[in-house]
């Protein structure tokens, strides 16, 4: 039996507004509100545990270093209030149905188990892609501020902390917020854009580049794609945190209980990335022939 997709009348105030127009506006309110509200919650957290502001400029990096509770929680607002409000906000004034508009809907185990099987099989072709990746030439000052960046991810990843914290905004506050805004609100907007296929391109290579990471912006980009891929071909949202949370709980773990340079690309042999790819095709294949194609 052929399922459909219900159909989103776009009868919020902006719904007959051009989808790119929307789109646009849409990525520029979301990202800058981002920034500005996390950057700036960062800075209450930091002067309510008694950092001054002359601290704060003269090491910013050092300052961010021995206080990282207080950057992942004012990342974590940032992500709520710059992603995750912005796009319930505009999704209702999309449609009147915002939470079927973002793909709000309860999802079956075996929809979620083949999502992350296929996420698990994908990570060794990822790591490969992100070695390729770095080696693609950067400008000098692209690579000097993402050094500044690794260093930053790497005294938090091998920082000591309470595990069950970190899970929650390393994890479970980005899964929710930005899965909310780039495969909720963007992914959906791009649809009507594009069209199905370019949006779940477009949905992903933009999520590659949002992390601000140009040397790790490909493999970035193919999981993003997946998880819009995910988010389409299931029809929920859940299918898309579910995964983005597994990915990046397993780098907590890694960091936690891993060996070596948590912030490092670990690189698996050839034939781990073959057996991989062939796992992550057939969970694809079950995934995709659970249902017909959707209008």
């Amino acid at each position: 039996m052929v399922q459909h997709e219900p159909l989103i009348s776009f009868d919020g105030p902006i719904g007959r507004w051009p989808a790119w127009v929307v789109l646009s506006l849409g990525l520029l309110g979301g990202l800058v509100t981002y920034l500005l509200v996390g950057n700036l919650a960062v800075v209450v957290w930091l002067l309510l545990e008694g950092v001054t502001l002359s601290e704060l400029l003269a090491d910013p990096a050092g300052t961010m270093a021995a206080n990282i509770g207080a950057l992942l929680g004012g990342n974590a607002i940032g992500l709520g209030l710059g992603l995750g409000v912005i796009a319930l906000v505009l999704a209702r004034l999309d449609t009147s149905v915002p939470l079927t508009y973002l793909r709000m809907r309860p999802v079956g185990l075996r929809d979620v188990s083949l999502a992350l099987l296929g996420l698990v099989a994908l990570l060794p072709a990822v790591s490969w892609l992100g070695k390729l990746n770095e080696l693609l030439p950067m400008p000098e000052f692209i690579r000097s501020l993402e050094a500044e960046q690794m260093q930053i991810i790497e005294w938090i990843l091998s920082g000591e902390g309470n595990i069950a914290l970190n899970l929650v905004l390393i994890a479970a506050a980005p899964a929710f917020f930005e899965e909310v805004f780039f495969r909720g609100f963007v992914l959906r907007r791009a649809e009507r854009s594009m069209g199905i296929a370019w949006g779940i391109i477009f949905s992903g290579v933009i999520f590659g580049i949002f992390h601000l990471r140009l040397t790790q912006a490909l493999p970035l980009s193919v999981l993003g794609i997946y998880m819009a891929w995910c988010a389409w071909r299931t029809r929920s949202l859940w299918v898309p945190v579910a995964v983005h949370f597994l990915n990046n709980a397993l780098a907590v773990a890694v960091a936690e209980w891993g060996v070596g340079d948590s912030a490092e690309i670990v690189t698996l042999p050839w034939p781990w990335v073959i057996i991989g790819c062939a796992v992550f095709a057939v969970s694809v294949r079950l995934l995709h022939t659970k249902r017909r194609m959707y209008v």
